[in-house]
């Protein structure tokens, strides 16, 4: 049977809600302390807070009725499906509160497409197995698509790529490229962080033959800029990660199996195809040792 799924918003978290729970008496439990992973059972659920972003398309976001939605969102639903020793509701904030949250262990889990990083590996607890990926390609001029394919044959032609700035997770990627393949270098060089629509814009005006960016970015404001002659080839991907508290060991391993299973039945390919148009699984499971970076 289906369980209910039950969702909490911030914003609707009311004063009284709060003298309530104190008035129960003794110290009260967060959603994400209620009960504990070993105890946990299908007779006796344990409630679980999961924090989530509010403004993240299309990985997690409130729509316009107020929903969760998104494809970190349909996922974690189902793996709540999966896991009937759990009951997870759903609270929706802001990175910096989900983050403050998930550390203090006000959130058992927060589920919002993160990358992982040595800091972020300090404070919080990685499963073993990444939720999705930012999809990454070689953005270049529809003239130049059978040419420039990925990093290698952009190498190879001689063709100038747009500068990246060093903080950028898709600076972390040529350099990750440029390491493994020093015979076939991608000519590298820095800037100042850009706008994407200016890297955009200067691809099209031919100051630069190729732009490396998301499928992510690049969807979200291809139509405004009215560009009909430019081309995305997808190269790779940059895992991204549901993050727990340092405590919960054993809700990680159980996250970790019920998401395998998904990946095997195929749903997370369908998911993928859902909300990026292709299956993310090909990219994630081949670039095991990719550059991945804390810009998320």
């Amino acid at each position: 049977m289906k369980k209910n799924i039950k969702r909490v918003l911030a914003f609707t978290l009311t004063a009284a809600a709060l003298l309530g729970a104190a008035g129960c008496g003794g110290s009260s439990k967060t959603a994400a302390q209620s009960g504990t992973a070993e105890s946990a059972s299908a007779d006796s659920p344990r409630q679980v807070l999961i924090g989530i972003r509010q403004d993240l398309f299309p990985t997690s976001y409130i729509d316009e009725k107020g929903e969760p939605q998104g494809y970190d969102i349909d996922i974690i639903k189902k793996i709540d499906e999966k896991l009937p020793q759990y009951e997870f509701t759903y609270e929706a904030v802001s990175q910096e509160a989900l983050l403050t949250g998930l550390e203090s262990g006000k959130y058992a889990a927060a589920v919002a497409g993160f990358y992982t990083s040595d800091e972020r590996q300090e404070k919080y607890l990685f499963p073993q197995e990444p939720i999705g990926g930012n999809l990454i390609g070689l953005l270049v001029k529809t003239s130049d698509a059978d040419q420039l394919k990925d990093l290698a044959s952009l190498a190879k032609s001689g063709k100038t790529l747009e500068p990246i700035a060093s903080t950028s997770g898709m600076y972390g990627i040529v350099v990750e490229y440029n390491k493994e393949n020093p015979d076939n270098q991608v000519d590298l060089q820095t800037s100042d962080w850009t706008d994407a629509s200016e890297q955009f814009k200067y691809l099209e005006e031919g100051r630069y033959d190729a732009v490396v960016t998301s499928q992510n970015v690049y969807d979200q404001i291809k139509d405004e800029l009215g560009y009909d002659d430019l081309t995305l080839n997808i190269f790779t991907a940059i895992k991204t990660w549901s993050m727990f508290n340092k405590s919960e060991t054993q809700l990680a391993a159980d996250y970790d199996q019920a998401l395998k299973e998904l990946k095997d039945e195929g749903y997370i390919t369908e998911e993928s195809k859902k909300y990026f148009g292709q299956d993310i699984l090909p990219y994630i499971e081949e670039q095991a040792g990719a550059a991945e970076s804390e810009s998320n």
